[in-house]
């Protein structure tokens, strides 16, 4: 006599399914694959980066009355020379200690891989002294520029990357 309970009934309608794949091994890995690549996808699909809201700027900020004005329009990006011309600036300072050097780099925002790179950097081997004209913009994107500032040594040539909406100097090239 059969069972008439919901486990018995959902038991006759499982079994089938679960006895299938065991028939052949065919039929077995064919299904351990399909298993296998449904949890692949998944994995991929979870593991898109999700869009991340952009920080909204304080109540009577300059940027928050920007973006009002604006009225949904991005914000404009910034002029990168500034921030060249500051980093410039902090870098052909040999006259500073290591500690007073650094101080002055870091003020001027540059990225990690730069503040690497600069770490054994001795600033009495800076061939400038001071910055001795405007700086020029070689070239800007969306996202970087290249800008030129004169010193009274060689001329620098100054890689700034974009980040939310913030400069970022990414690579000095002295003599350039």
């Amino acid at each position: 006599m059969r069972s008439t309970t919901t486990r018995g009934v959902l038991w006759e309608v499982i079994a089938p399914v679960l006895r299938w794949p065991m028939r052949s091994p065919f039929r077995f890995f064919s299904v351990v694959v399909g298993i296998v690549f449904v949890i692949w996808l998944i994995a991929q699909w979870s593991d898109a980066p999700d869009a991340e809201p952009a920080a909204q700027p304080e109540r009577g900020s300059a940027s928050a009355q920007q973006s009002a004005s604006a009225s949904g329009s991005p914000a404009p990006v910034p002029d990168p020379t500034p921030l060249a011309t500051k980093f410039v600036t902090a870098w052909a300072r040999p006259d500073l200690t290591t500690d007073e050097w650094w101080a002055g780099i870091n003020a001027a925002r540059p990225d990690e891989s730069l503040a690497q790179a600069l770490g054994s950097t001795d600033p009495a081997t800076v061939p400038a002294t001071k910055v001795v004209g405007p700086a020029k913009v070689l070239e800007q994107t969306d996202g970087e520029a290249r800008v030129e500032v004169t010193t009274d040594g060689p001329k620098v040539i100054v890689y700034l990357t974009l980040v939310d909406n913030v400069w970022y100097v990414a690579n000095i090239l002295p003599g350039g």
